[in-house]
């Protein structure tokens, strides 16, 4: 039997997506490049529901799907940023800035894919720091919605409604290594007010994306935008009776394990 099966066919779909979404960026089709990722994270949601049905999950696969996260929403995204903020004979300074601004999503997910690798940071039902996917979702809508609004902005301004944007990007960057309580699906029973909300998530989606095909203009991105607030601040309501018990305790645990390891040896 071979080493990849058909669901680490569906992860390196995702892989696939998430490089071509670079390479429109670097041809300049950066909100094409948007898209892309949203469709990425579709085979990234599939592999797992393809893994359980041809009953195939092992740590081959979990580990391939890691990495495939990793360069999907860390790797890519920096060349989307890049892109975004690259002015075709631009000066030396906005070089420097794009190249910067690309880094964002490069250097906080390296640092929080190794420090949850090595500190096994897990606490049931949650994920700890903004997750990968929503960090991506947050650089391409913002992204998105940049560009949207840019057609209503007088024209010497233009050029720099996108600097900013530089703050946020850097706060999603950083909100990586926080210890933030992000709803998860692993190992949740969905309640009725996470069924309902989800619900209304997907209507809005779709209609957005009818929004976008019928118009051009990105709503669809511009919707997203709006989910990603509303998981990252209101999503505690949705929270079951006691599903942060012992979290305070655990954050403290791993603070001062990770804060151990920092210490210099010998």
């Amino acid at each position: 039997m071979g080493l990849i099966h058909l669901k680490d066919v569906v992860t390196l779909g995702n892989v696939a997506i998430g490089f071509f979404s670079a390479v429109l960026a670097i041809e300049g089709d950066i909100q094409q490049a948007c898209y892309l990722v949203m469709v990425a994270y579709v085979l990234d949601f599939c592999d797992g529901i393809v893994a359980r049905i041809t009953k195939m999950s092992n740590e081959f696969g979990k580990e391939l799907d890691l990495i495939a996260d990793h360069v999907t929403y860390a790797v890519c995204p920096a060349f989307v940023v890049y892109a975004f903020y690259r002015v075709e004979d631009g000066s030396f300074l906005n070089a420097f800035i794009a190249y910067c601004m690309g880094m964002v999503p490069l250097v906080f997910g390296c640092i929080r894919h190794a420090r949850n690798e090595v500190y096994d940071i897990d606490f049931p039902r949650f994920f700890l720091g903004t997750p990968r996917p929503v960090s991506a979702f947050y650089l391409m809508s913002l992204i998105g919605a940049g560009m949207h609004l840019s057609k209503y902005i007088p024209q010497e301004y233009n050029p720099t409604y996108k600097y900013f944007l530089i703050p946020l990007f850097i706060w999603i960057g950083w909100n990586n290594l926080s210890f933030r309580p992000f709803l998860s699906h692993h190992g949740r029973k969905f309640n009725k007010k996470l069924k309902f909300f989800m619900s209304i998530a997907v209507v809005m989606l779709v209609l957005s994306g009818i929004a976008t095909a019928v118009t051009g203009e990105p709503w669809l991105l511009d919707c997203l935008l709006f989910h990603m607030l509303v998981y990252t601040f209101f999503t505690p309501v949705c929270f079951d009776p006691g599903d942060l018990d012992g979290y305070e305790d655990y954050v403290k645990a791993k603070k001062a394990e990770i804060a151990k390891d920092m210490q210099p040896k010998g």
